[in-house]
């Protein structure tokens, strides 16, 4: 279904600093680990040491004898809670992260699984303790190197999706295409690392005598938090509250709970006071999830003008041994290039890890690095400009899904962007361009990332005062959504910004999504816009008779600078809001908008964009530096121009580093990470990020979204790591087809 346009022109699209700024500059702003609880314990946990085995014996003599010590939790004491499916296999129907529940096994799984945990009145009391704490294993034979797993597990489906996808016979049109392309590209593993730690606090009581649970915890999902606590220790959802006020990073990695979560309950439960866990930094990288090593082929075969005849993207990813995650590699090579014959294919192999997660843009990232790979490698064997390739091969609609696009405007960023970043003045043949010693190199991607939303509900508050309230269960996870959802309502209101704040990050709010798959503004948005309409109502049944918008129907009556107005020129009956709440003796009119989203769409809804790149090259050191990067976005009506420009920034950094540096890196004969720690695990820094350009198409897409906005919080990470290998090759004239790209390889 397509949506009524919005006339947006007012603070839409501006520059507004957000407002949540100043409590975050000034040390305000209060994130999970710091709300101040009186009688506070503390907990740290205990992680096993070995990937695979059974606990012989669990020794807390010494830990239990030292100063402030007061709990330790064994498979011995744990509670026994409901057995409920990981978020990964319930499409975040529920948010815990593993069937593994912490403190509450026998039999070890992978390395970092929670064995123990230590309650004290400090947390080095602790932290210490949990260091004395002494368990003795069973060993067993483990596998954490996905190249020595067996890969024959089919996923159920690849976000509702089969795992297998073909059209036409791709296999037998590569065999008679007259030019292929056919390699692998693996990929290492990946973690996280927000800044603040992964964190909980909570707080068992009692209120009208019953059990209450409240619970601080650093999510991107409080509503589905709150669902799981109900279910998993048997309570009604009025005796559990769940509160996040500010998010310090997540990238996909909060939007479950992990165990420190349920450890936490387990404590104040046994204690009867409020408890405190924090991961620690190294704890992060054995319990709280990563990106998956992935093994994937891409194989695209075309005739001698160019047209793509064939592609094939199949390979696989690891899981757990007890539960299942499934990165959706190849869901983008669904609709972005025309061809008749297409194969996609996934599958899973288990290894002895922690379960995987979500992280940025989770299916694009890896997938999009292989095809957008292998698109280049097509274009160098043609010898055509890649962007040229990519033109001929534009699909007039999403084959999969036999839908037209809502918009796609992929073309129009590959123009806009090659314009600006003078893409027509590179040298296509490799090796040709020099700075000194350095070897110059210009690469190109695209990115995209699927239109999404969730089910989410706001409550819209006109008071008396002529200030206007958002209330949502939504999440600050540095995306700005305060300042953006302020900006649209004020927009559609014809009011300034400054008169309307928004309460978010509490169960007793309406409940809003996940706060991930740059869903959040839309999936708010659209509640606000329906939360509006009910509001405007109320108020017109709230005119008496007589009044200068009486008898007029509602359709014709507008709600503009903080009054009702019945008409479209300068003499239009008005009404003002607050002569309107002042004769009826109210103080504030609420309404509530529902926004499920669209449960089955006309049209298939993505985002696009196009990745320009220059790197320098230095083969006697094998360093690659970015010199320059462009990302030009397609994502329909930009709300804030500051927060939107931060949003794709921050996925062009996190590209660099999924293409240059970023590895978990793993001693396979013990199944332990060697780099759990931020001096050995790389991430870029400043020094290694060259000034960046983002350009914007803001035509907005009512075709899929009820505000004309799309998400843009992950597609810029989508083309960066293949428009840099891209541009290596260009460099260097050697096709590194493996992330990292690191010193070795180039020199190799």
């Amino acid at each position: 279904m397509a949506y009524e346009s919005l006339q947006l022109d007012g603070p839409v699209g501006k520059s507004l600093v957000r407002v949540s700024g100043r409590e975050k500059v000034t040390g305000s702003a209060t994130f999970t680990a710091e709300w101040p609880i009186e009688n506070l314990l503390h907990c740290v946990a205990v992680p096993a040491t070995v990937a695979h085995g059974t606990i012989d014996s669990i020794d807390t003599s010494e830990a239990a004898s030292m100063p402030g010590v007061r709990l330790i939790i064994t498979p011995e004491n744990v509670p026994k809670i409901k057995q409920v499916q990981s978020g990964s296999e319930t499409n975040f129907k529920t948010s815990i992260s593993s069937k593994l529940y912490p403190a509450s096994e026998n039999e070890i799984f992978f390395a970092g699984q929670y064995v123990a945990a230590v309650v004290a009145e400090s947390f080095e009391s602790a932290r210490d303790a949990a260091l004395a704490v002494k368990v003795n294993y069973q060993i067993k034979p483990h596998t954490t190197d996905i190249d020595d797993a067996p890969a024959d597990e089919r996923p159920d489906s690849v976000m509702g999706a089969p795992a297998v996808i073909s059209i036409g016979d791709a296999d037998a049109a590569l065999d008679k295409a007259a030019i292929k392309v056919d390699h692998q590209y693996p990929l290492i593993g990946n973690h996280h690392n927000p800044i603040e730690p992964h964190a909980t606090i909570a707080h068992w009581s009692t209120q009208n005598n019953k059990p209450f649970l409240t619970v601080y915890d650093a999510s991107q999902s409080l509503p589905i938090a709150q669902a799981s606590l109900v279910k998993v220790f048997g309570l009604d959802p009025k005796q559990v509250r769940v509160i996040c006020k500010y998010v310090g990073g997540a990238f996909g990695s909060k939007g479950l709970m992990w165990p420190q979560a349920l450890v936490a309950c387990f404590a104040s439960k046994m204690t009867g006071q409020p408890v405190k866990c924090v991961v620690t930094r190294r704890q992060m990288y054995g319990g709280t999830g990563h990106r998956t090593p992935i093994r994937q082929r891409v194989a695209i075969g075309c005739d001698e003008s160019g047209k793509i005849q064939s592609v094939i993207h199949e390979g696989y990813a690891s899981t757990a041994i007890k539960d299942t995650y499934t990165e959706a590699f190849t869901m983008a090579t669904r609709m972005m290039l025309q061809t008749q014959n297409l194969r996609l294919s996934q599958k899973h192999c288990r290894l002895n890890t922690q379960i995987p997660t979500f992280m940025r843009a989770p299916a694009e990232t890896p997938g999009m690095f292989a095809l957008e790979s292998a698109v280049d490698e097509m274009a160098v064997k043609l010898n055509m400009d890649p962007i040229e390739f990519r033109r001929i091969n534009e699909p007039e609609k999403d084959i999969h899904q036999d839908k037209p696009f809502s918009s796609r405007l992929l073309m129009e960023c590959y123009d806009r962007g090659a314009k600006r970043f003078n893409w027509s003045k590179r040298n296509k043949q490799p090796r040709q361009t020099h700075d000194g010693d350095w070897l110059i190199g210009h690469g190109v991607a695209s990115a995209t990332y699927p239109y999404l939303t969730f089910p989410t509900k706001v409550e819209l508050t006109w008071k008396s005062d002529g200030t206007v309230n958002i209330k949502c269960c939504t999440h600050e996870i540095g995306t700005g959504i305060r300042t953006a959802a302020g900006q649209l309502l004020a927009d559609m209101l014809g009011i300034p910004a400054s008169r309307v704040s928004m309460e978010i990050g509490d169960t007793d709010l309406p409940p809003g999504g996940v706060t991930g798959g740059s869903a959040t503004t839309a999936s708010v948005g659209g509640a606000i816009r329906l939360a509006l309409e009910k509001l405007k109502k109320r108020l017109i049944e709230l005119a008496p008779e007589g009044s200068p918008i009486a008898g007029v129907e509602a359709e014709n009556i507008r709600l503009r600078n903080g009054k009702l107005i019945a008409g479209e020129n300068a003499e239009s009956a008005m009404l003002a809001v607050e002569d309107l709440l002042s004769a009826a003796m109210k103080d504030r009119v609420s309404a509530i908008g529902d926004f499920k989203g669209p449960k089955d769409s006309p049209t298939s809804n993505h985002s696009f964009g196009a990745t320009f790149v220059e790197v320098a090259v230095d083969e006697t050191l094998g360093l690659v530096r970015v010199r320059r990067m462009l990302g030009c976005y397609a994502c329909g009506t930009i709300l804030n121009a500051r927060t939107g420009r931060s949003q794709f920034i921050g996925g062009l950094i996190f590209g660099v580093g999924h293409a240059l540096q970023e590895a978990t890196h793993w001693d396979h004969r013990l199944g332990r990470i060697t780099n759990d720690n931020l001096a050995e695990y790389h991430v870029p820094v400043n020094a290694d990020i060259p000034d960046l350009d983002v350009m914007w198409i803001d035509t907005p897409d009512f075709n899929a979204s009820p505000i004309g906005a799309k998400g843009i919080g992950e597609i810029g990470i989508t083309g960066v790591a293949a428009a840099i290998a891209n541009a290596v090759y260009n460099a260097t004239g050697k096709r590194i087809r493996s992330l990292p790209i690191t010193p070795e390889k180039v020199m190799a």
